[in-house]
């Protein structure tokens, strides 16, 4: 399974990233979405562009770009206006696109922690790395420890052995499959005074994938794996 209709994170509309953008690095958010759109001789260009400028955006309300990470698929199409006016002006074609972009950027809530985000391609994949190449970004499922603390269990990435899928597990031995690898520390329980997430697996078509809705998102759920720091 490829791709799920679902959105993670903090969607921004386009009114929402324009405020924020207005906002001084003292105000900046702890987690937000930056939309970017702009024009190209061609469509790498037009979506190089468009990276760009929700970068931009992001910097303006005071991210760097080490917190940010595209966020979904950068798009380019044909712009038919230019292409129109051209015609009507009987000058030849013209060669123009529109890209669009996004971003998604946060803020580290604490010292000693590591996003956990959910990437799609191949088959969806949790993780706290980098995700390997034909992966995009679907959005963050909030932040783990990377050292154990009071009240927090090992996360672990797993895979279906002989197959591809990419699963969580708070066991070590992976539930009897392969174990890829420690994610970092996930609270059991909501900590008191502290913003978190549930984080749930769940599975569709015998695919898994991590999810911070309690009802995954209208799959099967398989269980809750704990609560990530917001």
């Amino acid at each position: 399974m490829r791709m799920l209709p679902r959105v993670l994170g903090v969607a921004a509309a386009a009114g929402t990233m324009l405020l924020a953008a207005a906002l001084p690095a003292s105000a900046t958010p702890s987690q937000a979405n930056y939309y970017g759109d702009a024009f190209g001789s061609s469509a790498y260009q037009a979506k190089q562009a468009a990276l760009g400028n929700a970068y931009a955006q992001a910097a303006a309300a005071g991210f760097s770009s080490s917190q940010c990470l595209p966020l979904g698929v950068a798009t380019a199409s044909p712009n038919n206006l230019m292409t129109a006016r051209a015609a009507a002006r009987s000058v030849g074609p013209v060669t123009s696109w529109e890209g669009s972009a996004q971003v998604q950027c946060a803020t580290q809530p604490a010292p000693g922690t590591v996003n956990l985000n959910r990437y799609n391609g191949p088959e969806h994949l949790s993780t706290t790395g980098t995700a390997p190449a034909g992966y995009y970004l679907e959005g963050s499922l909030g932040w783990l420890y990377t050292s154990q603390v009071a009240g927090t269990a090992p996360l672990y990435s797993c895979k279906v052995s002989g197959g591809i899928d990419t699963f969580t597990s708070l066991a070590s031995n992976c539930e009897g499959q392969q174990y890829i690898g420690l994610l970092g520390y996930i609270n059991t329980a909501p900590p008191a005074g502290v913003a978190s997430r549930v984080v749930r697996r769940c599975v569709v078509n015998s695919e898994h994938f991590d999810s911070n809705d309690i009802n995954c998102e209208g799959q099967v759920a398989e269980g809750i794996l704990g609560y990530s720091l917001d």
